[in-house]
C-alpha cells in the first residue's frame, strides 16, 4: 500500500500554489543530475585525508516515478568525480518490493568503495530487501554502525544512524566504540543532526530525505517545512558542532515534478580544519 504522509501533502499544497503562480522555474523530469561541489572543513581529519573527495548520492527511489535514465547518470557523475568513497543516504526504494531488483541493477557500478544508510521508503517498503542488494554489489551498509576503512594509506571512520522518520535511528549505538580521528556521519533524516549535536559531536553529516523540498517556493515551502517538522530542506546548516550537508536527491517517490529543486548527485571534498 502506498503511504502518503505529512510530507507528500505538503508536496501537493506546495504544487498547487505553484500552478497558481506566475512562471515558476520548473526542473524537467528527464534532467541528469545536477553536479556539486562543496567543501567541508571538518575538525579532526588525518592530514593524509585533506582533499579527501567523497561522493553523495540520495533518494533515489527506483519505481515509475525516476527515470532510470537519471538514477545511472548520477552512478556515472558519481564516477567522474573520481572520489575515494561513495556515500549512499538513503531512500533506494519507494512504495513496491518489486523495486529491490531493480536497485541492483540500476546503482551497479561505482567505482570506489560505497557506504549506505537506509531512508524511511526502505524500512516501509522491504529493509532486508534493499539491504541484500546493496550489500550484494559490495556496498556497505550501516544500521547504526560504524565501519573503518584505509582511504589513502590511514583509517577512515564512517558512522552510519538509521532512518529517524520511521524511529529507527540511534545514533548512540552507532557512534559505541567508534574511534576519533578522520571521521565522517551519515543520516537518511536531516533532523538526526539535532540528535548529534545534543551529544555534544562534531564534523561533517551527510543527509538527504527532503528532497529538497521537491516543489521550492519562496516563504511558502519554507513555513510548510517548518510546520512539518523539517526545517533543513537543502544545503548546508549548522547544528551545533555538526555540519548538516542535505542532499536534494535523485528521484521521487511520489511524482516526477520539480520547481527550484534540480536533481543532484554531490562532491564532498574534506579539509583539514
Amino acid at each position: 500500500m502506498e503511504r502518503f504522509g505529512r510530507r507528500e501533502f505538503l508536496r501537493g499544497t506546495a504544487a498547487l500554489a505553484a500552478a497558481g503562480a506566475a512562471g515558476p522555474v520548473l526542473g524537467a523530469s528527464a534532467d541528469a543530475p545536477l553536479a556539486e561541489e562543496r567543501r567541508f572543513d571538518v575538525p579532526g581529519l588525518h592530514p593524509a585525508h585533506d582533499g579527501l573527495r567523497v561522493a553523495q548520492i540520495s533518494d533515489v527511489h527506483v519505481g515509475p516515478h525516476t527515470p532510470p535514465e537519471r538514477i545511472r547518470a548520477a552512478v556515472a557523475e558519481a564516477n567522474a568525480f573520481e572520489p575515494d568513497l561513495v556515500a549512499l543516504t538513503g531512500d533506494y526504494l519507494s512504495h513496491s518490493s518489486f523495486g529491490v531488483g531493480l536497485v541492483r541493477e540500476l546503482l551497479a557500478g561505482l567505482s570506489a568503495p560505497a557506504v549506505a544508510v537506509l531512508g524511511n521508503h526502505d524500512h516501509w517498503v522491504d529493509p532486508q530487501g534493499a539491504t541484500d542488494s546493496l550489500e550484494a554489489m559490495g556496498y556497505a551498509v550501516l544500521r547504526n554502525q560504524h565501519t573503518t576503512l584505509t582511504l589513502r594509506g590511514e583509517p577512515f571512520t564512517v558512522v552510519g544512524i538509521d532512518d529517524g522518520h520511521t524511529k529507527h535511528a540511534d545514533a548512540e549505538q552507532a557512534l559505541r566504540g567508534a574511534p576519533e580521528g578522520s571521521r565522517l556521519l551519515l543520516a537518511h533524516t536531516p533532523t538526526t543532526a539535532r540528535q548529534l549535536a545534543r551529544m555534544g559531536q562534531q564534523g561533517l553529516c551527510l543527509s538527504g530525505h527532503t528532497h529538497g523540498g521537491q516543489i521550492s517556493l519562496p516563504i511558502v515551502s519554507p513555513l510548510a517545512y517548518l510546520v512539518a517538522g523539517e526545517p533543513y530542506r537543502q544545503g548546508l546548516y549548522r547544528v551545533g558542532g555538526i555540519q548538516l550537508y542535505v542532499n536534494r536527491g535523485v528521484g521521487s517517490s511520489f511524482w516526477d515534478f520539480r520547481v527550484n529543486s534540480p536533481p543532484e548527485v554531490t562532491l564532498a571534498t574534506l579539509r583539514a580544519a
